[in-house]
């Protein structure tokens, strides 16, 4: 029987205060990582006009290549930057709220489904989960890492979806379609929510025409998601890199092993994680790391063979845990190493799935030969490890170089973090700690072009051309860094010689005709030598592409103001305001040349 309204209340306030007690300190964090393409580079996010523009492109627009199409998660950094502009602590209150929403209908349908297979307590059995999940740190990555919101945004729709589909009416049903059409436009995973409900209709042994009627439904909303998404304009990223079928049931089984230990005793945690040994600079390590991996496959198969036997049991003696793993490997099966992915194992990838396998857990526990007291004692310890182990990982997400340095000194050195350490100390001015972590990252991996970008550009900064040059010049050969290498190399030949390389902006122009950085660059230096009518035809011709680049309108009304023609110049930034509601910079432009009440376009 489903709780109380009252007791319900007091248990959704629970879960709430839980995830707000652990995830408090995030509040006072930064931005990270890919936060500077998702919400401070982002042209979409800066106005309600924009929306529907958000729901025609991928994420990641003007920065590296992504297959990420989640429109939702883009609406919502719209709202907090309309509330907040750039200021974080938003953003990161909304994803603490978003996450102890998805909890909370994670209780809801947890409740409705315990009690729909008869299951005694069902209320407190949903409670515990919701809190347990809610507080677990594995999920930090995905909370105090804005932009891993999409992982707590899809499971918010998906588990209310879930829930809702349990009610059984038509009504319901409709609402439910709709949570799992946005459930997917946050995450792409969030399509996996639909094949969970399909999943307990045929568990529950509802009529064979109910699942069909889902099983349409569920086709409809694939139909609309996929008219949204192949409609969307799309630049494709280099592929992942390639790993044989013979590799695949061995990552398989190490990432049992690895989430296994990630789930029970949550110790090491670090955005970077990965089941292959290599990408090490010293043989002994890589030898060191292989032979610890190859023990970690041998676990991975006893666990494997484990769960097979759990499985068999639970079918047998317990229904509602059985229907629980059954879901956890339906959401498990994407992320379980046999498939290609960027990445072999990561921690937020077990966010959905987690929450079925501490079901069944849980459940499973009741048929244990122990005192139930001691039974509530060892839960309520894990709990309370939970969370303080939650609680002191927040802070290694404070800004870019305690992420960076946390994450390389807890999962040791790899290429992309140093990397991403070399490109952060060159920001800060220090060119020489640059080059000696870019160094070492190529090192670990010689074929990294934005590595090797990176390492020119600190060069560059210290004066050293020749070895600039030289690294620019190996970007020439890779179609990710080509217009980029030449647009740089240009520069090195301004600085060594004081040579004007119009023709390799150009080349770099043309290279690149959709990368607004390279084709600003290429109109600035036309402005930059007077030729200032080109430079404003070529930037008309992108914003006629591009009619909501905010910052292009800014520039051709700096243009038009500089040649006084003030009343083109009032158009563009009168578009460009429009285009990004805390851009006051412009405003004071614009009430800077708007005529006098009564008086005509100044010219």
């Amino acid at each position: 029987m489903i709780a109380p309204l009252k007791k319900r209340a007091f248990s959704i306030l629970l879960i709430m205060a839980a995830a707000f007690a652990v995830y408090a300190p995030s509040l006072r964090n930064g931005y990270v990582w890919d936060d500077s393409a998702l919400i401070q580079r982002d042209p979409f996010i800066r106005s309600w006009r924009l929306i529907a523009e958000g729901f025609r492109h991928f994420l990641f627009t003007d920065a590296t290549a992504a297959d990420f199409y989640r429109p939702i998660q883009r609406l919502t950094y719209t709202w907090d930057y309309a509330w907040a502009g750039f200021h974080p602590a938003i953003y990161h209150f909304d994803n603490i709220l978003i996450h102890s929403l998805a909890a909370v209908f994670l209780f809801l349908f947890m409740e409705r489904l315990l009690t729909l297979y008869g299951r005694p307590r069902a209320f407190a059995w949903a409670t515990v989960v919701g809190v347990l999940w809610a507080i677990h740190p594995l999920f930090t990555s995905a909370v105090c890492y804005i932009s891993g919101r999409a992982d707590p945004l899809a499971a918010m729709f998906g588990f209310c979806g879930l829930w809702l589909a349990l009610r059984f009416t038509r009504t319901a049903a409709a609402i439910a379609a709709l949570m799992f059409l946005l459930s997917i436009c946050s995450k792409e995973s969030g399509g996996i929510f639909m094949l969970l409900c399909l999943a307990l209709l045929i568990l529950l042994h509802r009529p064979r025409a109910a699942v069909l009627r889902w099983l349409v439904m569920c086709l409809l909303v694939a139909a609309v998601y996929c008219t949204l998404r192949f409609s969307a304009q799309h630049q494709a990223p280099p592929p992942p890199t390639p790993m044989s079928l013979a590799t695949r049931p061995i990552v398989a089984l190490r990432a049992v092993a690895e989430y296994t230990g990630l789930f029970l005793l949550p110790l090491h945690l670090h955005m970077e994680r990965d089941v292959l040994p290599f990408g090490h600079a010293d043989l002994a390590t890589t030898v060191r790391i292989a032979r610890n991996r190859e023990f970690q496959t041998l676990l991975g198969a006893l666990l494997a063979a484990g769960f097979i036997v759990w499985i068999r049991w639970t079918r047998k003696r317990e229904p509602a845990a059985f229907a629980g793993l059954v879901c956890f490997l339906i959401a498990y099966l994407p992320i379980c190493g046999l498939f290609s992915l960027n990445a072999t194992v990561a921690e937020h990838w077990l966010y959905v799935p987690a929450a079925f396998l501490l079901m069944a857990a849980l459940l499973s526990t009741t048929h244990l030969r122990i005192p139930p007291a001691a039974g509530i004692g060892i839960v309520t310890a894990w709990g309370i490890f939970l969370g303080v182990r939650t609680f002191l990982r927040n802070p290694d997400w404070h800004d870019q170089r305690t992420f960076l340095t946390e994450t390389i000194a807890d999962a040791g050195p790899n290429s992309r973090m140093l990397g991403n350490l070399g490109g952060l100390e060159l920001t800060e001015g220090h060119a020489e700690k640059a080059i000696e972590d870019l160094k070492q990252a190529l090192v670990l991996s010689p074929g990294q072009p934005f590595a090797a970008m990176s390492l020119g550009a600190a060069y560059l900064h210290t004066k050293q051309y020749d070895l600039a040059r030289k690294e620019f010049e190996k970007g020439l050969d890779s179609p990710l860094t080509a217009a980029d290498a030449a647009d740089d190399i240009a520069i090195v030949d301004y600085q060594q010689y004081g040579l004007d390389r119009t023709d390799l902006l150009e080349r770099a122009a043309a290279l690149a005709p959709e990368n607004w950085g390279i084709q600003k660059r290429y109109i600035m230096d036309l402005a930059g030598r007077g030729q200032n009518f080109q430079a404003i035809t070529l930037l008309r011709k992108i914003l006629a592409r591009d009619p909501w680049r905010a910052d292009g309108w800014i520039l051709i009304g700096d243009f038009w103001t500089n040649l006084r023609r003030f009343d083109f110049a009032i158009d563009a930034y009168e578009k460009a305001a429009a285009y990004d509601v805390h851009d006051d910079a412009t405003r004071k432009k614009l009430a800077a040349i708007q005529p006098a009440p009564g008086l005509s376009n100044l010219k």
